[in-house]
């Protein structure tokens, strides 16, 4: 009997279009075969897909309700507008191309990592924990008690895939698939080993010490040989990947290997000039503010900003001034700018027209 696409997604007969969809972005972020998960399985993630592909347009669900399979299978260009590309492909050709790769993929696994802006800064190490499949130390990787009893496969004769002609839109093709016997070991088990369940692998925890370059930047990956699941069916170890996570900083903002950093002052240190003391990443700096600095205006300290991952060299800092207005004055501070202004001017003419003026702020506003 036909898998049941409604039970594949896990949702009622009746669901609605975003259950559906909701259900399909969980399970496919689950089973996908590239996503490093432990739980990832390629061909789950194909049925889902399949299932998906089906439930989501409207059309092709109402003919589903009504006639099940059958009434969804048509010709190759029918397939080809509910299958993605790469499943058209792997129906023609099998994994003959990439089966190798898809399977060392799978080996691998993806871990996030979150460092604050100064680990980025100066590089650091971090030590993690994972769970991979290592070899099984009780039966040496043979997934048996006995060695001696194992068979090889009498389906596919030790090679672990089974090879079948098939007649395509391109001609005769050769599909190459897992052996459905043996799963791709080559041989059976009759005396499986306990402790791995007869697998030949199982789960350990393992303790890695990451470096972390300086200059690392949010969704950058750092690759480990040799940290990732273990096949025994090809000797091959996977590889551990590192997706780094810079969390964003209180003081400081960040553009690739720039800084930006906000610098308030009050209106007679933005008049007369002043000296300002800027942090860094490497020490507190000090910045001459010239006399009749504007809102708005920005300094720019050469080289201290972010290190240039893989290059030479850092990053600027931008300092980004910001003329604060007092709210709460006191008496004599308001005496003060009642002669200031009494001393400017009541009214200064503008540099352009009123509306003009108006009609720019809006552009900069938008």
């Amino acid at each position: 009997m036909a898998e049941d696409y409604y039970k594949i997604l896990g949702v009622d007969k009746e669901a609605s279009q975003k259950e559906i969809k909701k259900a399909y972005r969980r399970k496919a972020k689950k089973y996908h075969p590239d996503s490093g998960s432990e739980e990832s399985d390629e061909e789950k993630f194909k049925k889902i897909n399949e299932a998906y592909q089906v439930l989501s347009d409207q059309e092709k669900r109402q003919k589903y309700d009504r006639f099940g399979k059958s009434g969804i299978n048509g010709d190759f260009r029918q397939r080809a507008r509910t299958q993605g590309f790469d499943d058209i492909f792997s129906s023609f050709f099998g994994d003959i191309f990439n089966n190798s790769d898809r399977r060392k993929r799978n080996l691998d696994i993806a871990k996030k990592i979150k460092i604050s802006l100064e680990d980025a800064y100066n590089g650091t190490e971090k030590t993690i924990s994972i769970r991979r499949l290592s070899k099984c130390k009780e039966c040496n990787g043979k997934g048996s008690k006995d060695p001696d009893s194992i068979q090889t496969c009498n389906e596919c004769r030790g090679t672990g895939e089974t090879r079948r002609v098939r007649e395509g839109m391109f001609g005769r093709q050769i599909v190459v698939t897992e052996c459905p016997e043996c799963e791709g070991a080559g041989q059976i088990i009759n005396n499986p080993c306990t402790q791995c369940s007869g697998e030949g692998r199982h789960y350990i925890n393992d303790e890695v010490s990451i470096n972390i370059p300086k200059g690392v930047n949010t969704g950058q990956k750092l690759k480990i040989d040799g940290k990732g699941h273990k096949d025994n069916n090809t000797g091959q170890i996977g590889h551990l990947i590192i997706i780094v996570e810079v969390k964003e900083d209180e003081i400081f903002e960040r553009r690739d290997e720039n800084l930006f950093y906000t610098l308030k002052m009050g209106f007679p240190d933005a008049a007369l000039g002043s000296k300002a003391k800027i942090p860094t990443l490497n020490g507190d700096v000090q910045l001459d503010i010239p006399s009749g600095t504007q809102n708005g205006d920005v300094f720019r300290l050469k080289g201290k900003g972010m290190p240039r991952l893989q290059r030479r060299g850092y990053g600027d800092l931008y300092i980004k001034a910001v003329v604060e207005t007092p709210t709460d004055l006191t008496e004599r501070e308001k005496e003060i700018l009642q002669e200031l202004r009494q001393y400017e001017g009541k009214h200064k003419e503008p540099d352009k027209g009123f509306f003009q003026t108006v009609k720019d702020n809006i552009k900069d506003a938008l």
